[in-house]
């Protein structure tokens, strides 16, 4: 499976692309029937802004973010840390496969006004992308094709190193 794809003589970074260039990771997940308080702490410990919800780890049933667990403690206060997940998650969850374009999934998170999204392939999860690292692949590719066009002018097909 080729990571770029060619159109009207220009290649086209897909999310493929995106996922081979980092690191191996492994996706933090959280019930649905967990306690939403439990969730924040794996955000927290984490690092992270939201976990795919899975009752087996591959079927996405929602999406939990930092927003929702604001949302539903300004609705419900401290008692909104005791309900389950699945109380608060966003469960109209917008999916990606491997073979969709950088572009298109930036375009569908900007539209949805949302930052995460999972990578699906037959049905099941098999990543999941942040905005940020969709914005690092995107100036990664601007920079390659700027260092093409560079090389195309000079003559010189090389990197050049500043």
């Amino acid at each position: 499976m080729k990571a770029q794809l060619l159109k009207y003589g220009k290649l086209i970074m897909i999310i493929q692309h995106v996922i081979s260039s980092q690191p191996e990771k492994n996706i933090i997940t959280v019930s649905p029937e967990e306690k939403i308080s439990e969730a924040a702490k794996l955000l927290a410990d984490n690092r992270i802004g939201a976990l795919p919800v899975t009752s087996d780890g591959k079927n996405i049933v929602g999406i939990i973010s930092e927003r929702d667990i604001i949302r539903k403690i300004s609705t419900d206060g401290n008692k909104a840390l005791d309900l389950n997940v699945a109380d608060a998650m966003t469960k109209s969850v917008c999916t990606c496969t491997k073979m969709d374009t950088l572009k298109s999934v930036i375009t569908k998170m900007n539209a949805g006004r949302f930052r995460h999204m999972p990578v699906i392939e037959k049905s099941e999860l098999v990543n999941f992308i942040s905005i940020s690292d969709l914005v690092l692949a995107h100036l990664n590719e601007v920079e390659f094709e700027n260092d093409a066009l560079k090389g195309s002018v000079t003559g010189n097909s090389r990197r050049q190193s500043n």
